[in-house]
């Protein structure tokens, strides 16, 4: 999915799916590419925008290489062999790009 992180029906859309897998006891995560946590960290609200998320007991991750300073506390970073590990356990994978 492609669109600015709390903006668009996309991110909308995103944080449905999420808290649909969440509902039914699905261990569910959001993988945060680079933009969305560009367009988190220049928002005041990003923090409250992630912890929506989290209150339901969705995660969110990012790569720790695109880690900025004022992206949102509730973002987990990962590694490369974190991400691969998540990715090769999930049965599916909901990206925030």
């Amino acid at each position: 999915m492609h669109g600015a992180a709390g903006r668009d029906g996309r991110w909308r859309e995103t944080v449905e799916m999420a808290l649909t897998g969440a509902a039914f006891a699905v261990p569910t995560r959001v993988w945060l590419g680079p933009e969305a946590v560009g367009a988190l960290a220049r928002r005041d609200d990003g923090d409250a925008l992630l912890d929506e998320l989290s209150g339901f007991g969705v995660g969110c991750v990012a790569d720790r290489a695109h880690r900025l300073a004022d992206a949102p506390a509730a973002i987990e970073w990962l590694d490369a062999d974190g991400l691969s590990a998540l990715r090769d356990r999930a049965a599916q994978i909901i990206v925030l790009s």
